[in-house]
């Protein structure tokens, strides 16, 4: 399946309620700072999600687009972060996101050397960097937030890509690695996942027991905290197709949070309601079951009976079955 027809699909709702700077803020708090509210919505701005590159004397092209691109931007925090929802494993992510870190680096090189084009105020080493020996660049971090069922079993460092088998041991410290940060959301515990904001935090919980609903039914002590916004409840909607969370009715509260009890109280009697038609269904099938066996056995006596000598009366009397049922099985 080719790349572009995958990709965009089902990541869309995530792509779109983390774009604002108020989600995007919260899932880092919950990732970066394991819960401490280090950043709000104004420490979050807006940054160029496409970034470029050429080399080579044929001045080769080539460009990343990220999934989300924001710069922080706060008296505590000064970095870009990109993020990259998945719902697949790439086998080849360490190759991309190192691709899209160097392209970001780039990208702020080439902007201070534009400066220096239009002031020409540099040394002659620096003239020749366009880059001067003060300058710096703004670190890049990158997070893969994989939301696929099965586990990651992909590379989680360029190493894990690389054939080391003929390097010797000394020499690998060599051969530069790079890191992947993934937060693989269906197979991380519970209690890493509750450090998350409580939208952030009911989000990914939705995801990870999207195909259990009595793992979801847990989930309504966690809703009924703080009532979960609109938004939120959109997004699960639309990520896993549970048309009962954006069936809001009336519950909806003060400040914009809707209240998840009856929408609990939903999914629990449909829960309730599979469990009554299984048992019925059990329930038909064991007499089914019992029935055959039942007539089986009393076959198996008929003739029986039949064989010793006994008339279709006397099996009749003694089994306790209509005489006509008798000569039917004998016939």
């Amino acid at each position: 399946m080719k790349e572009e027809n995958y990709l965009g699909r089902k990541e869309n709702p995530l792509l779109v309620y983390y774009n604002q700077n108020e989600r995007f803020a919260q899932l880092l708090n919950g990732w970066l700072f394991r819960g401490r509210p280090r950043l709000e919505a104004g420490d979050i701005k807006e940054a160029d999600r496409r970034a470029e590159g050429k080399s080579g004397k044929r001045r080769e092209y080539r460009s990343r687009y990220r999934d989300l691109y924001k710069r922080l931007d706060s008296a505590a925090v000064r970095l870009y972060v990109g993020a990259e929802p998945m719902e697949y494993v790439d086998y080849a992510m360490p190759l991309r996101v190192m691709d899209s870190d160097t392209l970001s680096y780039l990208h702020q090189k080439k902007e201070i050397s534009r400066r220096y084009a239009e002031h020409k105020s540099l040394e002659r080493n620096e003239y020749l960097s366009r880059f001067a020996k003060k300058d710096r660049l703004l670190p890049v971090v990158t997070l893969v937030l994989y939301c696929g069922e099965k586990p990651w079993d992909g590379a989680r460092s360029l190493h894990g890509m690389l054939e080391l088998d003929g390097v010797p041991e000394e020499l690998k410290e060599y051969v530069e690695d790079y890191s992947l940060h993934i937060l693989d959301v269906c197979h991380t515990p519970d209690e890493r996942l509750r450090e998350f904001p409580p939208e952030i935090c009911f989000l990914l919980m939705c995801i990870k027991y999207a195909g259990d609903k009595e793992a979801l039914l847990r989930l309504r002590e966690l809703a009924e905290c703080s009532g979960i916004s609109e938004d939120t409840c959109e997004t699960v909607e639309s990520y896993l197709d549970m048309p009962e969370f954006l069936d809001h009715g009336d519950g909806m509260e003060e400040g914009g949070k809707i209240n998840m009890t009856d929408r609990f109280r939903k999914l629990l009697e449909e829960e309730r309601q599979e469990g009554r038609e299984e048992g019925r269904e059990e329930g038909r099938e064991e007499g089914r079951e019992e029935g055959r066996e039942e007539g089986v056995s009393q076959t198996k006596k008929i003739f029986k009976l039949a064989g010793a000598g006994a008339s279709p009366e006397e099996i009749a009397r003694q089994l306790s079955v209509p005489e006509e049922r008798v000569l039917q099985i004998l016939e």
